[in-house]
């Protein structure tokens, strides 16, 4: 089980970019079939060890589907702004301090949304999950989160998948 979790994470690096996914060109491009075959054994992972019963697991199915992909399109939509604010802010050139001043709010807001979207899943989670399963479903994301990430990282992969971004604009 271990290695098939292990190899689920080494997969996931190459679906973290749904830019890099469709691209054709791109090793991994079975991308999308990919990120498939992980959400399935991790979902059988939450079920098993949270204990769920298959109405609990479709219900988990669709929240995350909702929320998850609300979440890709305010990632999708940060890393455009980190871009355009990082060609404002270039060394050399002199920044416009209109468009900073508005791409820095847009920032903002962005990830004012992201956390809402986490705080609506919860409230939606809290209607079918008891605490317990609540908080171990968040630990378990977060593992394989973090998992994920150092794999990325050790393969040389980490600013592929977040951007180029500044050190100011990390945190």
């Amino acid at each position: 089980m271990r290695r098939v979790y292990l190899a689920c994470l080494m997969i996931t690096s190459l679906v973290a970019s749904p830019a890099l996914a469709q691209d054709s060109t791109v090793p991994g491009s079975q991308a999308p079939g990919i990120r498939k075959l992980i959400e399935e054994r991790f979902a059988q992972r939450i079920k098993e060890q949270l204990g769920l019963t298959d109405a609990q697991m479709g219900r988990l199915r669709e929240t995350t589907g909702k929320f998850g992909g609300r979440r890709r399109e305010l990632e999708g939509h940060q890393l455009a702004i980190r871009r355009a604010l990082a060609m404002q802010l270039r060394p050399g050139t002199a920044a416009n301090k209109d468009s900073v001043a508005k791409l820095t709010d847009e920032l903002l807001a962005g990830r004012v949304a992201y956390a809402k979207s986490f705080q609506d899943e919860l409230a939606e989670l809290k209607t079918y999950l008891d605490p317990v399963q609540r908080a171990e479903l968040m630990a378990m994301r977060e593992r394989l989160l973090r998992r994920a990430q150092q794999f990325r990282d050790r393969q040389g992969m980490g600013d592929a998948f977040r951007g180029r971004r500044r050190p100011f604009m990390e945190r």
